[in-house]
């Protein structure tokens, strides 16, 4: 006869094998779904942006050697819902600029403007207006001026159980950075 101890142990066993094989069918399911049609639902209406620039020491600078950093004004509408699904936990959605040319350090340069996390259904339409950008923009090159780049949304849908799903849109604006002001 098995002792109390063996039959827990035996249930406790099956019962965590269950789940797992659960977890990992949800997990498959849900990149399956997710990478074919999802993505394609999503739109962009509207990117305008104002490009103010100006030298300081932050960012990079210092007191002899001060670098040129960014910050941007922005529209923008855009609609999450098409890559939702019920295993979604929460999308992150980021604006970025990708410069044309790259710093000589880097193979390209990717410099984030303004993100959001949207966490539930309600809040994955996104309408922004002269939104001010969060972060301020410099590269590891000390001149942005004179420089061009595009902007780009980015987003990673973060699901409940299962890989990390990451896209991008280009949202079809260039922009060259103005002389510095003074």
């Amino acid at each position: 006869m098995h002792s109390l101890a063996q039959r827990v142990s035996t249930w406790s066993s099956t019962l965590t094998t269950a789940l797992f094989t659960v977890a990992v069918l949800m997990s498959v399911l849900t990149w399956v779904g997710s990478s074919t049609d999802g993505v394609q639902s999503l739109r962009v209406r509207n990117v305008q942006a104002q490009v103010s620039l100006k030298n300081t020491r932050n960012y990079g600078g210092t007191k002899t050697k001060p670098k040129e950093n960014a910050r941007f004004k922005f529209d923008l509408v855009a609609d999450f819902s098409g890559v939702v699904d019920w295993n979604t936990k929460q999308v992150f959605a980021y604006v970025f600029v990708e410069l044309d040319e790259p710093s000589a350090k880097e193979e390209e340069s990717k410099l984030v403007v303004w993100d959001k996390i949207l966490t539930d259904r309600s809040s994955m339409y996104i309408n922004t207006k002269n939104v001010k950008s969060k972060y301020s923009v410099w590269d590891y090159a000390p001149d942005l001026h004179g420089r061009t780049g595009r902007f780009k949304l980015g987003y990673n849908v973060q699901p409940h159980i299962g890989p990390l799903i990451f896209g991008e849109l280009d949202l079809n604006q260039t922009i060259t950075f103005p002389d510095v002001k003074k």
